[in-house]
């Protein structure tokens, strides 16, 4: 999933690097247990795969996303002639209270997949956006979300900055352009709890994650960085940029690339489920 308004990749390029988003979701599908009467909202919906099948267990569910790519093709795959509860708009989710039919009190509850690390990265907007979740939802209405948690992908963050800092890029440009927010388990608490939200469960999971097959030196985290990293690689000219990913990926290869030759990077998940009292 994908809330980042500037992105560049494609539908295609996503689920061909990323599609392990919305396959891994057991657990965040379960915590959200939709009902047929529930009214939801999909922060940072991205293609809409996993929206369109929770929208077979609820009365309506509005999927947000900042990509015009994402929803566009989500759209095509997903029409809302065979979807009559799925609907979707472009979305930069960090301004949703600006959102006419968002912070209205009358929703049951507000999901997110893997979007929040991008979405949250802007501490000046950070908060505004959890407070308009806060302000979408019904009383007793469910905030249940998982995203990147402390130490998520912390050996591909390295292998970046170091294949930049190679190349003379200075560090504090390097932390300016840093696309995520990682937050922990204590610090989402607090974030929540100031917004008005009594915490049910939060939860933080190490999850090494499986990225696609590598061949002839193209996938696997090359293609990761070259799609997730784009703000990272932006630093640098565009004829660098290409160099930066493989030296990125060659830096990793001792840590990330098992011995049969496929790729697994260390994904932190933090989860939680959030109650508006």
């Amino acid at each position: 999933m994908s809330d980042i308004k500037n992105t560049s990749y494609t539908h295609k390029t996503y689920s061909t690097h990323a599609g392990f988003v919305p396959l891994l979701t057991t657990k965040i599908t379960s915590l959200l247990s939709p009902s047929q009467t529930d009214k939801i909202i999909d922060l940072g919906a991205g293609d809409l795969i996993l929206t369109s099948k929770i929208s077979h267990h609820c009365s309506k569910i509005l999927a947000l996303d900042a990509s015009e790519d994402l929803i566009t093709s989500g759209r095509s795959l997903f029409p809302e002639s065979q979807y009559p509860t799925l609907s979707s708009r472009i979305v930069d989710c960090r301004y949703l209270e600006n959102e006419p039919d968002v912070p209205t009190g009358e929703w049951d509850k507000v999901f997110s997949n893997a979007a929040l690390h991008w979405i949250l990265r802007d501490p000046s907007t950070r908060n505004n956006t959890l407070k308009a979740v806060h302000a979408a939802l019904k009383p007793n209405g469910r905030f249940v979300a998982e995203m990147g948690g402390f130490g998520n992908i912390a050996e591909v963050h390295v292998a970046i900055s170091s294949a930049l800092f190679n190349r003379g890029v200075p560090l504090d440009d390097i932390k300016r352009v840093n696309p995520w927010f990682f937050p922990s388990v204590g610090h989402m608490r607090g974030l929540l709890e100031q917004s008005g939200f009594e915490v049910e469960m939060i939860e933080s999971e190490y999850r090494p994650t499986e990225l696609s097959v590598e061949e002839d030196g193209e996938g696997g985290v090359k293609a990761w960085i070259e799609m997730f990293g784009q703000r990272f690689l932006e630093l640098v000219e565009e004829s660098e940029r290409g160099k930066v990913a493989a030296e990125a990926r060659d830096l990793l290869e001792a840590v990330a690339r098992r011995e049969d030759g496929r790729w697994v990077v260390g994904y932190v998940r933090l989860r939680w489920v959030a109650i508006k009292k």
